[in-house]
């Protein structure tokens, strides 16, 4: 008898949602067959471990060496109201040719594995994108660029007056977010594992968006409005990219831009209505294109031998599902 052994996972969190790929480190665990003589003769590997995640088997999970097994991390369906991160239990159990768990083959490493909600706090990749824009306008327009403006009461309680804090200024609505397809393939990939030239990854591509923005302008002078619809208009004219760091943390890795665009058909739109607070307005629309929602690295969602189609093209054995 192999009692397996159990010792590290890889990575040792993630997602309550699962779908991540981790790494079992341990011993003894049961490696399929030879293959046969005559090679590869297609269908599913064989599934020669179980891999139990806080008590949800893992729907893909295959020993690769007798000390290291690929698994699956299936969705987390506790309780939501404890305190996360949650740390589950990681079990791995031996299985004979049936798909039976071999008695007393099987190990446990207690909170081997962690499942997290997404942090609120921290600040999301395509917000670093919408705060250099503002920065950008701030730096090339005017001061007065902000997600929102607020409107106060004149301090005459005879008329009422609505007044913004300062004019003129300009105040984004949005982002309407479009997918793109122009500038991410959003598809699933194949890709060699930089760690060991004999295993696949299949990867799936970032989810890419543009970033739709209106850019409302405002001002108690149609002077003062019209200068600035012009500003804006140039400015988008001649500044066509938004650069940003990949990671503000590590600056090394250098950086991302993304393409900027202002569609000019009918742009930008003027109301010079009379109104009761005397302010003026025009709308223009603006574009960031192809900007990632998720990772840019995309999600690793399989890992395999290195096996090749007839055309060269890298495929796939374990797909079990």
């Amino acid at each position: 008898m192999a009692i397996p052994t159990v010792t590290a996972v890889t990575p040792p969190s993630g997602p309550s949602t699962g779908q991540t790929i981790v790494r079992i480190d341990g011993s003894n665990f049961r490696l399929p067959d030879p293959p046969p003589a005559e090679g590869y003769l297609g269908g599913p590997a064989q599934r020669t471990v179980k891999v139990t995640i806080g008590g949800i088997d893992s729907s893909w999970a295959h020993a690769v060496e007798s000390g290291t097994i690929y698994a699956r991390i299936p969705e987390w369906r506790g309780d939501y109201k404890l305190t996360f991160p949650v740390d589950l239990d990681v079990r791995v159990a031996n299985l004979d040719n049936s798909g039976a768990e071999i008695p007393g083959e099987n190990a446990t490493l207690a909170d081997g594995y962690a499942v997290e909600r997404p942090s609120l706090a921290e600040v999301p990749y395509f917000q670093r994108v919408i705060g250099e824009l503002i920065t950008m306008m701030r730096r090339h327009l005017l001061v007065e660029v902000h997600l929102t403006s607020s409107r106060d009461y004149d301090d005459d309680p005879a008329d009422l007056k609505r007044k913004l804090s300062t004019l003129p200024c300009i105040h984004l609505t949005g982002p309407n977010t479009n997918l793109n397809r122009f500038y991410s393939v959003n598809r699933e990939d194949c890709e060699e594992d930089s760690g060991d030239p004999d295993v696949w990854l299949r990867k799936k591509e970032p989810v890419t968006v543009d970033l739709e923005f209106r850019v409302v302008g405002w001002a108690d002078s149609m002077r003062h409005l019209s200068a600035l619809g012009q500003a804006v208009v140039l400015m988008f004219r001649d500044v066509k990219w938004i650069e940003i760091l990949k990671d503000p943390a590590q600056p090394s890795l250098g950086t991302v831009r993304y393409e900027l665009e202002m569609p000019f058909f009918g742009q930008p739109d003027y109301n010079t209505e009379p109104s009761t607070d005397d302010l003026r307005n025009f709308r223009a629309t603006v574009q960031i294109r192809g900007v990632h929602i998720d990772s840019e690295s995309g999600t690793i969602v399989e890992r395999g031998w290195d096996l090749f189609a007839g055309d060269g093209e890298p495929v796939l054995d374990m797909q079990d599902e």
